[in-house]
């Protein structure tokens, strides 16, 4: 009785042992990319930043401006900034009951702002009252609220 000589059952070996190894790594390599990249997914989500500040607010020739400045790592789209102003007596520093909605439009500067950088917004309110009319009279203040993904930041725009 003959057997198979040594050198072939040794080639066998390591063919089928290569094979083996071929296909584990392929299922493994399969089963981890998809891993990784809802994990990677996840901290890419994590470490997004939403930070800003509205260091001023004014009124020039009729119409109200807004700067705003990015400190986070996430661009900031002036379409989606939601703005409220809320009307205080300027007398006893009290809230009149009314609040106006606001949209803005960049007028100097990128948009969406991006990181590291400011840029000037047109606001344009409309609601119960007339902002810049009623902020001439001396009589009134106002509490710009603007919000972006989940952050609020408040500037006043102060008695004329």
């Amino acid at each position: 009785m003959k057997g198979i000589s040594p050198i072939i059952a040794t080639i066998l070996l390591i063919v089928m042992t290569v094979a083996i190894a071929g296909l584990m790594y392929a299922w493994l390599s399969g089963m981890f990319s998809s891993l990784t990249g809802a994990t990677s997914s996840q901290v890419a989500q994590a470490t997004q930043i939403t930070s800003f500040n509205v260091p001023q607010i004014y009124v020039s020739s009729g119409n109200i401006y807004a700067i705003i400045y990015n400190n986070g790592n996430v661009p900031i789209n002036n379409n989606t900034l939601i703005i409220t102003a809320a009307e205080y007596y300027a007398s006893n520093a009290t809230y009149d009951g009314n609040t106006d909605s606001c949209t803005a439009s960049v007028v100097n500067g990128n948009s969406p702002v991006p990181s590291g950088q400011q840029a000037t917004l047109l606001l344009s309110c409309s609601g119960p009252v007339t902002i810049v009319n009623d902020w001439n009279t001396g009589n009134y203040y106002y509490i710009f609220t603007f919000t972006y993904n989940g952050i609020s930041v408040q500037a006043t725009l102060a008695a004329h």
